[in-house]
């Protein structure tokens, strides 16, 4: 697909978001919920599934930077409505692209969104992606974003491409996202369960939580629970569902304001 094709599409807002929640185990309750780009709507109006062309804007610093900027503004306005109408504490959880993240001014960037769009930024999660490597700089302004203005960060995918160990010496991470392919070994795989719980272990060892992404039957959910995750998420718990439908999960499951 051409460059100037994917741009229009950012530019035009074809990109459709949608929300994935994260269940908070022990407290049966869902106040953070993940945002991405579910769908896009093509020049001649149909309507297809967005991560092809979320992938090949990965590979582009120029679309990548349009990308985040868009994504971000409108996930953050839409995260501020749905606040509202539902009378809940939310966190708005979002992938972040390393290379965005490496610029110089991005953490004035976030700020500015957040002033403009009202979010507070403890009600705000980067879930830092796997995909690209984050510089020095990237690094500092991760560190800064968490310690000065106390917007959360989340490890994402561990175990995958970047998001490894080492970064975990480096940024001041609050958490650390399991890769859906762990759960996808449970219960059957005993070396798995182990190595499972000794990331759980360690996390801990470090102030960090632990959230499982793929949770797809009770005996997941159950396994993740009673090694004490904090957070869960998948199809089990709550498909990815356009932002109408979110809300009537979040009404239902959510703690409220008093």
């Amino acid at each position: 697909m051409e460059h100037s094709v994917i741009r229009n599409l950012i530019m035009d807002g074809a990109f459709s978001l949608y929300g994935q929640p994260k269940w908070t185990f022990g407290k049966n309750t869902c106040n953070t919920y993940e945002v991405f780009a579910e769908k896009v709507r093509m020049p001649g109006g149909e309507e297809t599934y967005a991560w092809p062309i979320v992938e090949l804007i990965e590979k582009d610093e120029r679309l990548t930077e349009l990308y985040s900027s868009w994504f971000m503004e409108s996930a953050m306005g839409s995260a501020m409505k749905l606040s509202d109408e539902t009378a809940a504490h939310l966190t708005l959880s979002m992938n972040l692209l390393p290379s965005y993240a490496n610029h110089s001014d991005f953490v004035e960037r976030v700020m500015s969104l957040l002033q403009k769009t009202g979010l507070p930024p403890q009600k705000l999660q980067f879930e830092l992606s796997e995909a690209q490597r984050l510089t020095e700089q990237g690094v500092q302004n991760l560190n800064r974003l968490h310690d000065d203005h106390g917007v959360a960060l989340l490890l994402a995918n561990f175990g995958t491409g970047y998001s490894n160990i080492d970064l975990l010496s480096d940024v001041h991470f609050d958490g650390l996202e399991l890769d859906r392919s762990f759960a996808a070994r449970i219960p059957e795989s005993e070396q798995a369960c182990r190595v499972i719980v000794a990331v759980v272990h360690m996390a801990h060892t470090l102030d960090m939580y632990v959230c499982a992404k793929g949770i797809e039957n009770q005996e997941q959910f159950e396994f993740f629970e009673e090694i004490d995750c904090r957070k869960g998420q998948g199809y089990m718990i709550g498909k990815p569902m356009p932002m109408e439908e979110l809300r009537q999960y979040i009404c239902n499951y959510a703690k409220k304001h008093i």
